[in-house]
């Protein structure tokens, strides 16, 4: 069973992403570009080579000021294969 998911996002200039929270934790770093992440409505802005943690069930909420690109990574597969997966979208 993999137990790690894998990601790999564009976020295009002026990204304003929608807040939303789930019961996976996850590892981001940025591979290029810059913006915000609102992590339980405190900002952190990022730039290239920076890595940042959400934390379970905290709200998240991007953007960006120009293309971004961002990978994470989270335990989702053992958390959908346990059935213990949540999500909220707040806005």
């Amino acid at each position: 069973m993999p137990t790690i998911a894998t990601f790999l996002q564009l976020l295009p200039k002026d990204f304003s992403g929608k807040a939303h929270r789930s019961t996976d934790g996850a590892v981001y770093c940025v591979v290029e570009g810059h913006g915000t992440a609102l992590i339980n409505d405190q900002p952190f802005a990022f730039a290239p080579q920076d890595i940042f943690v959400v934390p379970s069930w905290a709200k998240l909420r991007l953007t960006a000021t120009e293309d971004t690109v961002l990978f994470s990574y989270s335990d989702r597969p053992v958390q959908m294969a346990m059935g213990i997966l949540r999500e909220a979208f707040l806005d």
